[in-house]
């Protein structure tokens, strides 16, 4: 999805919620995707948050096919940790799976798109500090 459209979707939501609203605030605040996606999921703003999700999957692909080693990351190998060893989703870390093949592992065993944001939102981190 394209900057422009995701502003535009962005900005469509921003203008159903209330003031008050911890999505709006961090809207109007210019916060990552990663915040808002999680205050809409807190909210029950569910298709915005999903809406997000799924951008922030398609940039964490783009990446990962560009740097393969980024599979060996802190925030993945933190993520490993924190789900059982029988989990889908760990054996396809284990095996060094493409992202596509971990997420839809993650999405199918009902893991948090909150959860799975969180590592996004750091191996994109430890990227932009590797190029440092």
């Amino acid at each position: 999805m394209e900057i422009d459209n995701l502003d535009d979707i962005i900005r469509s939501f921003r203008h159903e919620l209330p003031a008050g609203s911890n999505t709006a605030k961090a809207i109007d605040r210019g916060a990552p995707l990663e915040e808002i996606s999680e205050c809409a999921e807190e909210e029950g703003l569910h298709l915005l948050a999903a809406i997000l999700f799924e951008v922030q999957q398609e940039e964490l692909k783009e990446i990962f096919e560009a740097d393969h080693s980024l599979m060996t990351s802190e925030a993945i190998r933190k993520f490993r940790k924190s789900i059982p060893n029988t989990s889908q989703t760990a054996n396809a870390i284990d095996r060094g799976a493409s992202w596509d093949e971990v997420s839809k592992c993650a999405e199918e065993e009902g893991l948090r798109q909150s959860q799975l944001a969180g590592v996004l939102f750091e191996v994109q981190q430890e990227r932009l500090l590797r190029k440092r």
